[in-house]
């Protein structure tokens, strides 16, 4: 029995498809190519007008700097993708913890008192702290004056009569006047815990709360 591949196996074989792509030449120019164009650049020179060896060593410091900065722009993306890859796994280390961050709103349990953290960059006087829910305003505190920094506030959870709110999600405005009478608003920090992590197209790293606010990495005082 012959092991020969008949006539006809050989034709449809030399017919089968084959991949240009593996034998097409590279299209990239590196310092290898340059050189050898340099090379015979100077191998088919005119005799009476040779060329500028100042001109060639340019060339080729040109070339070798193009190429680092190729090389430094490739190692300068990996690391950036792996720094951000590094955030992504801190950051969902904080999924389900308790945190204080900058918001408006916050979650009230019925029954107990909610600590509201209040922060302004200069002496405030006849600040007021108005806290509301779907219904309308709830309570309304006020204080002769707030020192620049953070001043933490209590709410005992009753409504202006003396009522207990029940539990769920109220919101929080506060301002107050400086020296000059011209009214500030006051940045206010509440206690939730976080529900998700997600990175922004410009690398950010943000959170969504409990209260469903979306706030950045930044945002968040204290981690517990």
């Amino acid at each position: 029995m012959s092991i020969l591949p008949s006539t006809q196996t050989k034709t449809e074989a030399l017919q089968q498809p084959g991949n240009p792509a593996a034998f097409a030449p590279s299209t990239a120019l590196g310092q290898k190519d340059f050189l050898l164009l340099l090379t015979t650049q100077m191998m088919n020179q005119d005799p009476t007008q040779p060329m500028d060896p100042t001109a060639f060593v340019s060339d080729l410091t040109q070339m070798s700097q193009l190429e680092a900065t190729a090389q430094l722009n490739q190692s300068v993306m990996a690391m950036t993708a792996g720094f951000q890859n590094l955030q992504v796994m801190q950051a969902s280390s904080m999924i389900g913890k308790n945190v204080v961050a900058k918001g408006e709103v916050f979650s009230h349990q019925a029954g107990e008192a909610s600590t509201i953290r209040l922060n302004t960059s200069e002496p405030l006087k006849d600040a007021k702290l108005v806290i509301t829910n779907g219904s309308g305003v709830v309570r309304e505190l006020s204080y002769p004056s707030l020192a620049r920094g953070d001043t933490s506030i209590s709410w005992d959870g009753k409504n202006a009569a003396g009522l207990d709110m029940t539990s769920g999600e109220y919101q929080l405005v506060a301002y107050g006047y400086n020296a000059e009478g011209d009214i500030k608003s006051v940045n206010s920090y509440v206690g939730t815990s976080v529900r998700s992590v997600s990175v922004e197209p410009d690398g950010s790293m943000m959170l969504t709360l409990a209260t469903g606010e979306r706030v950045k990495m930044d945002a968040v005082r204290e981690i517990s």
